[in-house]
């Protein structure tokens, strides 16, 4: 073996003494002082509003890597909008070293995050809160930081009250994002924008008590790249019983029950919303159930509430959106509402809800005057009637001009009985509904149009509404006159009447409630 051989190995020999000497005793030696160090910047960073605790800090130098445990930040009395922070651990990795030769903190490829727990308390945000406060020295170490990925895995997060009451609740969520700019971090509101980012989670609920709701997600993800969001479970619950609903926010307005077991987006261009606009490509809901209740036994809100239709609704928005495609399968709603004098409440159902919806522009987006929204609807009526509706609404107009079409097949009236005695206080005798076409146009102002529906053997008695289950001679004789002179029993395909819609509107109800109008102004001019 040559003398330059020999000089060659006793080199790297002792560069791997000296390397294992570092990894083995550098940590020991420097952890203290690392320690100290790093409780001394945080303090100074936070004006010495929070305390931080950790109980060890392991230096990697073959592994490339530091790694802090057990950490926990503390508030005092100067921040009383957090309440507690902990983790597990928070982990620096693939460190490169070489870089602290020209830097005071070395580049690295990873932070990963284990089990973070957050608990703040609800407080009021103002713009200077969200505004830049690091100084000069922060942003120019902000700035000498190489991109890095970001992994949280398992936190978790709770928004109290300050009577420890849960407002917002996540059991479970875990974050990866690539090419991370620690600006981007400093800077909460450029986190969702972060490269390749994907979340998912579960056990989130959020509380709204003044509203009387409770609103649930079991799980839940996001995947910006293939632009996804998905839930399951999804629920809005009310915290109180039907009855007491109304009462407690003194006057009458809907109570609604909803259960969707998945939503799908596709399409969702999360960068967009930086230039306040966002498309989505289509919105899937799967099996929703929803029940809407109303306790018209509470008087209506003081002052007149205009219900808006959607042109005002598209011009309430002050960003631009765009919904392409919602597509409904396999939904139940009923409407249920109790009305006096009458002693119980009345419902229909609208089943096996298959329905697509295409086109909603905000009045921002550059296609709101171009698109036509349109709606088609195919339902079981009463879970028995197939029922059929088409909806063609430019919303751009600013008269609100829309088309409806709808048609119903066969159908026995008696099936919807309990909503016609105990809200129309109309009993059906007998009679069959043998089908029902209407097409009428609605604006701003009023609705006309045509409706035919067939029938036969039609017998129907009026109910007292002081007192819809008396029955005495003078009900009956008045039943009687009505079905002779009032009610027209039959209209056959031979010599069809064809009834006229013509409503004003009433701006205080709801659009649904201006169809619904519309079409029964048609079918009292037909069966009078």
């Amino acid at each position: 073996m040559n003398k330059a051989l020999k000089i060659v190995i006793i080199f790297f020999v002792g560069v791997l003494l000296a390397m294992s000497a570092i990894a083995f005793i550098g940590p020991y030696l420097m952890n203290d002082y690392l320690k100290s160090a790093l409780i001394e910047e945080f303090n100074v960073q936070t004006k010495q509003e929070y305390t931080l605790d950790f109980s060890t800090f392991d230096i990697g130098i073959f592994r490339r890597s530091i790694s802090i445990d057990s950490i926990s930040v503390l508030p005092d009395s100067a921040a009383p909008h957090i309440r507690e922070i902990k983790a597990s651990s928070i982990s620096l990795i693939g460190i490169k070293w070489r870089t602290l030769f020209n830097k005071s903190f070395p580049d690295f490829n990873t932070i990963m995050i284990t089990e973070p727990e957050v608990e703040l308390f609800t407080r009021n945000f103002s713009a200077s809160d969200f505004s830049n406060s690091s100084n000069n020295q922060n942003a120019e170490i902000a700035n000498n930081l190489a991109k890095f990925d970001l992994i949280i895995q398992n936190g978790s997060g709770k928004l109290l009250e300050p009577d420890r009451r849960e407002v917002l609740v996540i059991r479970d969520i875990s974050l990866e994002a690539r090419n991370v700019d620690i600006n981007a971090l400093l800077d909460g509101s450029e986190l969702f924008f972060l490269e390749d980012l994907t979340i998912s989670g579960s056990g989130l609920k959020w509380s709204l008590e003044d509203k009387l709701y409770q609103f649930t997600i079991n799980n839940f993800s996001f995947d910006k790249n293939n632009e996804r969001i998905s839930l399951e479970n999804l629920a809005m619950t009310p915290v109180v019983p039907k009855y007491e609903f109304s009462k407690i926010r003194a006057y009458q307005l809907d109570r609604i029950d909803l259960k969707i077991p998945r939503v799908e987006l596709s399409g969702f261009k999360l960068d967009s919303l930086a230039s306040e606009h966002l498309d989505i490509d289509s919105l899937k809901v799967s099996d929703a159930w929803m029940e809407v209740f109303r306790n018209k036994q509470i008087d209506r809100a003081p002052g007149i509430s205009t219900k808006p239709l959607l042109n005002e609704v598209a011009h309430s928005f002050d960003f631009s959106f765009g919904l392409d495609h919602v597509l409904i399968s396999d939904a139940t709603i009923i409407y249920e509402e109790h009305k006096p004098p009458s002693d119980t409440s009345g419902s229909i159902s609208f089943n096996e809800i298959d329905a697509t919806l295409t086109k909603f522009r905000t009045a921002e987006h550059p296609r709101f005057f171009k698109d036509t929204l349109k709606l088609h609807v195919e339902t079981l009526f009463m879970d028995v009637t197939p029922l059929t509706v088409d909806i063609n609404y430019p919303i751009f107009d600013e008269q609100d001009t829309h088309t409806v079409k709808a048609r119903l097949e066969s159908f026995d009236p008696k099936a919807a009985g309990n909503m016609l005695e105990n809200v129309g206080f109309v009993r059906i005798e007998d009679g069959l509904i043998k089908n029902l076409d209407a097409e009428f146009e609605l604006n701003s102002e009023k609705a006309s149009g045509k409706l035919e529906v067939l029938y036969q053997n039609l017998k129907v008695s009026f109910l007292n509404k002081e007192n819809p289950d008396r029955e005495k001679f003078f009900q009956r004789t008045g039943d009687l006159l009505a079905n002779t002179f009032v009610i027209k029993s039959n209209n056959d395909n031979a010599t069809p009447r064809v009834g006229e819609i013509a409503f004003e509107r009433e701006d205080g109800k709801s659009i649904f409630a201006y169809w619904w109008k519309s079409l029964l102004s048609g079918i009292e001019d037909t069966i009078k």
